[in-house]
């Protein structure tokens, strides 16, 4: 990893609440870029996505917002009572821009990202709307909210899910390879590109869209609007209500049948999807094939998920590439062993499970 991003990334730093007391910031849990082994606490990222939640639950100052490709966030520092920095993110280029901004006197000061100096908890703000596309930081970051807004009741579990969005977020500026890299770009010395008075009068960076709090300085804005589903399903009324069979699942099936959360909002397309699915269970040509289109972020995996837990059936998942090709899906995950053994006993357990479920007229694949 290049200096400069060394100082974006400083793992010395101590850790903000509720993590001030962990003893050790290496846990053993890792995001989908990670090795796969551990994932270690970032204090810039913490107080990035503690500043998040703060503007989204209404409990704090300042606020994150998009304009293009370019996003921007009033960071409030707890340097004083009228203390803000200000940052612009350029995903197209990497390129940040940052003030330190006094919004009483309107004075302002360069900032200076070093591993002395400013930790660039205000940069990783602002690129909260392009690392919220990903659909594991997604998922983590509403996972993590929930535990913000409900006072951390277990901070076990906070901490885990924590360690997942600093991984996510390191491995995905680190690595240019990633396939959900995001560009910084940073000079070694740490200095950034001020954000002028000029730009402020202008209105150069007003947002086009707030994701979270209210803009005082960059514009006058009013609160995020929190978009909620026209009608409200409740997972009481929806899981597994559209069960395609009427069996009782063994233990190793219904452990894979999915457990939605609670923030979790129900789309209407997935309840279709159940429903339709139910209704020709008794046709010549049931619905048992799925396929869920979109963009990184917009909710193909949950929706699946959900699609399981209304039909009561077990849930896995195969990640594919352009080149997969339907045989791969024999001999890859399973060798073609014309019913002997595959040279695993556990191996041997699971394809003999996978088997039993797959003679079961009820299955159904989620493709997303």
């Amino acid at each position: 990893m290049s200096a400069a991003l060394n100082n974006l990334f400083n793992f010395g730093r101590p850790l903000p609440p509720p993590f001030s007391a962990v003893t050790n910031r290496k846990v053993p849990v890792a995001s989908k870029y990670g090795d796969g082994k551990q994932a270690t606490l970032c204090c810039t990222v913490i107080k990035a996505l503690n500043a998040v939640c703060a503007c989204m639950n209404g409990s704090g100052e300042g606020a994150v917002g998009v304009i293009d490709h370019r996003s921007v966030a009033e960071y409030k520092s707890s340097m004083g009572p009228d203390a803000y920095h200000l940052t612009v993110f350029d995903s197209g280029t990497g390129s940040i821009m940052a003030t330190v901004y006094d919004k009483n006197t309107e004075l302002i000061e360069n900032y200076v990202l070093k591993t002395t100096d400013r930790d660039g908890a205000a940069v990783v703000m602002a690129m909260f709307p392009f690392l919220n596309r990903d659909e594991e930081f997604e998922q983590k970051f509403n996972e993590y909210f929930d535990q913000y807004a409900a006072g951390f009741p277990d901070v076990p579990a906070a901490t885990n899910t924590m360690a997942i969005l600093c991984d996510n977020v390191y491995r995905r500026v680190k690595d240019e390879t990633c396939d959900a890299h995001i560009k910084v770009t940073l000079d070694k010395s740490g200095n950034l590109m001020r954000v002028t008075q000029g730009h402020l009068d202008s209105g150069a960076f007003t947002p086009t869209d707030v994701i979270a709090g209210e803009f005082t300085i960059f514009a006058k804005t009013g609160r995020a609007t929190v978009k909620k589903a026209s009608a409200v399903i409740e997972h009481s009324d929806f899981v597994g209500k559209y069960a395609l069979h009427t069996r009782a699942l063994s233990p190793q099936e219904q452990a894979l049948v999915p457990a939605l959360p609670e923030w979790y909002i129900i789309p209407c397309e997935v309840v279709d999807i159940c429903k339709h699915a139910q209704a020709t269970t008794e046709k010549s040509a049931p619905m048992r094939n799925f396929i869920l289109r979109g963009p990184a972020g917009t909710g193909k995996t949950m929706g699946a998920k959900a699609i399981a837990a209304g039909l009561r059936l077990p849930y896995m998942k195969y990640t594919c590439s352009a080149n997969t090709e339907i045989f791969d899906f024999v001999g890859m995950i399973f060798p073609d062993s014309e019913g002997g053994s595959t040279g695993d006993a556990q191996l041997d357990k699971e394809k003999e499970q996978l088997e039993s479920m797959a003679a079961s007229p009820t299955r159904t694949w989620l493709k997303s």
